[in-house]
């Protein structure tokens, strides 16, 4: 059974079709983690501003 397989996949002359790779992740987690320390920084900075007013 492998050898009728193995024949039909190099016998059909065709391109081979690359494998098609699964989307990965949108941000890393380091990109998440930067991207709170900003958003922490502005928070923090907005509430010192209010409050030394």
């Amino acid at each position: 059974m492998a050898d009728a397989l193995r024949a039909q996949a190099t016998s059909s002359g065709g391109l081979p079709v690359p494998a098609v790779r699964p989307p990965g992740r949108v941000l890393g987690a380091g990109w998440v983690l930067v991207l709170a320390v900003l958003l922490g920084l502005a928070a923090g900075t907005v509430v010192a501003v209010v409050t030394l007013r």
